[in-house]
């Protein structure tokens, strides 16, 4: 009885984890990897900028940060779909920081 106790409370414990671990919005995770043209055709110097702002100021919080140039398009969207929920930035957000990186990221 004891054992099935225990095993009940474990699994309702792994179950609420589960349930609380953030997860990209259907934006985040839906967006396709784009060029840099494509990104500078839809985003301003601005909203770029803006982007180079929020990936300084939230992702330095938990962990050294990467340079842009480390890596491709593709590798900074897998990333991102990520990471954007664990720095619990919104969506718009989260696409100026994408924006930001693979404007400045490696050549593929």
């Amino acid at each position: 009885m004891k054992k099935l106790k225990t095993s009940i409370i474990v699994g309702l414990g792994v179950a609420m984890l589960v349930g609380c671990f953030p997860k990209a919005s259907e934006v985040i995770r839906s967006l396709p990897v784009e060029n840099k043209e494509q990104i500078l055709a839809k985003y301003s110097e601005s909203e770029i900028a803006e982007g180079k702002v929020l990936f300084t100021n939230n992702c330095a919080k938990c962990h050294k940060q990467k340079e842009p140039e480390t890596r491709t398009p593709e590798q900074w969207n897998n990333t991102l779909k990520r990471m954007i929920p664990k720095a619990k930035l919104n969506d718009r957000d989260g696409q100026l920081v994408r924006a930001y990186l693979i404007v400045n990221a490696k050549e593929a």
